[in-house]
């Protein structure tokens, strides 16, 4: 049985990778705030509607995000990654467990995708002849901290992420924040499954409750729980970045207040659509559908004027040298 690592704490966040990150970044001794956390690595901007099989906001969009960035990203938390990922087949969980273990082993903390539930978690330990890991996510008080491997990573994607080292983080690391920002809000990122992202994804929502489209009750539901909680750290991480990059201030504040207004736009449908109830029934009424897609398509223009003002702030960033 390998040792469990102590000091290890999940941080509350809709965003399950990013509270993952701050729990490994405050063992690591960098404590930065939810809100800086989520701006640097693109999850304070990141929007994907989940679509399959002609159902709309299924509960897998808000994970549904470019993986392979994430080494890059996160290291402008001043922690370098490493990432392994693979099939969820018996060879691929195999070697995923054993790469984990090892770094465990060390003393090394590692964040897992689709351990207890198809979210993101803290890995801290591991008992081999009970074959499985020791894992801290958010039904882990409910359930218990043991998944085993036979269990574990169910939708077939082995998805791991371990740090390295610290690193130093330079003034740029602002500027690339930005420029993902940017591209996340134009929906850019995409893997080529076809789902809507971005500002676009919020206008395919709107379009998908206008029409008749099944819309998925817990999934919506937890969609804008994860959206309006991302967006306001995203608001609250570029007033930091406003002041921290004076040159820019301006634009930067525009974005911001644009976010602030889009979290009023959502907080009503927060209140339609409760999680995990997802408010019953109401997500099959035609006048509550139509009312909710008319906030989601003002929640998409606060959006594009959030862009707006980050690509003016790109462009005064880029003219300062």
């Amino acid at each position: 049985m390998g040792q469990r690592i102590a000091g290890l704490e999940l941080a509350p966040n809709w965003t399950s990778a990013a509270g993952a990150l701050e729990g490994v970044l405050r063992h690591a001794g960098i404590d930065l705030p939810r809100h800086a956390v989520m701006g640097l690595t693109g999850h304070a901007f990141h929007f994907c509607l989940g679509m399959k099989g002609g159902v709309a906001a299924l509960p897998s969009g808000p994970a549904n995000f470019d993986r392979g960035a994430m080494v890059a990203r996160y290291a402008r938390t001043g922690l370098r990654f490493e990432r392994f990922a693979g099939p969820a087949d018996a060879r691929g969980k195999a070697a995923g467990a054993a790469w984990a273990m090892e770094r465990l082993d060390a003393g090394v903390p590692v964040i897992g995708w689709d351990l207890h539930l198809h979210e993101f978690g803290i890995i801290d330990g591991y008992d081999r002849e009970r074959g499985g890991f020791f894992v801290q996510d958010i039904i882990t008080e409910e359930v218990g901290p043991f998944v085993a491997w036979e269990n574990w990573a169910p939708l077939g994607e082995v998805e791991l992420w371990a740090p390295v080292e610290a690193v130093e983080v330079e003034p740029a690391v602002l500027n690339e924040a930005l420029q993902t920002a940017a591209a996340l809000l134009r929906g850019e990122e995409d893997p080529g499954d076809g789902q809507p992202r971005g500002t676009a994804g919020l206008e395919a929502w709107a379009a998908a409750l206008e029409g008749d489209t099944e819309v998925d009750r817990a999934g919506n539901a937890y969609t804008l729980a994860v959206l309006q909680a991302a967006r306001a750290d995203g608001a609250l991480f570029l007033r930091d970045v406003a002041a921290a990059l004076p040159a820019a201030g301006e634009a930067l504040e525009r974005a911001a207040r644009a976010l602030e207004e889009e979290t009023k736009a959502l907080s009503p449908l927060i209140t339609l659509f409760p999680f995990p109830a997802g408010g019953h029934g109401n997500v099959q009424v035609p006048g509550l559908r139509r009312a909710a897609a008319m906030a989601l398509r003002r929640a998409a223009a606060w959006e594009r004027e959030c862009l707006a003002g980050l690509e003016a702030a790109i462009e005064r960033l880029e003219r300062a040298g």
